[in-house]
């Protein structure tokens, strides 16, 4: 599964082979079928499921354990993502849920919405419960930041933006929290 999940996320599911994986963990093609009945999908899927679980379990405790300032809270669940292998929850959504059964990618959405994304949605609804937040969706709010850390760290990898990656996060939550008009334009 380690072996899976590494080379799904650096080549995805279209240029990963069952060979591929096969040779990775030093086991012949068929023997993999005797795993995964359902071939590469299903073990895609597995991988996915137990990533995110994993992801969303540890999210969810860095999210609890910060302080309740949503701000703070942004800040230390982009300094624990920053310390993981780079996801790429969004680019995986766009260019591998077409080659999935339309089961396949329910079991994928389902998984990532209620793993990932609700822990964060949920720091967002509590910090609008306690005035803190502006009435905004929450949803769009927890994917802005999901989707600025992963548009970070591609750009940054590209060789755009700032000296470290650390730093362009930071900027990216704060613009995120605060804006991007001074309070005197904001009028």
């Amino acid at each position: 599964m380690d072996q899976a999940e590494e080379l799904f996320r650096r080549h995805g599911l279209r240029a990963v082979s069952l060979s591929d994986l096969a040779k990775a963990v030093g086991i012949r093609k068929p023997s993999m079928y005797h795993h995964f009945p359902g071939g590469k999908e299903e073990l895609f899927v597995e991988v996915q499921i137990r990533m995110y679980t994993r992801v969303g379990i540890e999210l969810s405790r860095v999210l609890k354990a910060a302080s309740p300032d949503l701000e703070r809270q942004l800040h230390e669940g982009a300094a624990w993502f920053l310390k993981q292998p780079p996801m790429f929850l969004l680019n995986m959504m766009h260019a591998d849920m077409d080659e999935l059964s339309e089961k396949s990618r329910e079991l994928v959405s389902r998984a990532s919405y209620g793993l990932i994304m609700q822990p964060l949605v949920q720091v967002v609804v509590k910090a609008q419960e306690n005035g803190i937040a502006r009435d905004i969706d929450a949803h769009s709010v927890a994917g802005a930041f999901l989707a600025m850390m992963e548009s970070n760290t591609i750009a940054f990898q590209a060789g755009f933006g700032g000296p470290d990656l650390s730093s362009m996060v930071h900027q990216s939550i704060d613009l995120l929290t605060h804006g991007i008009l001074s309070k005197d334009a904001c009028g």
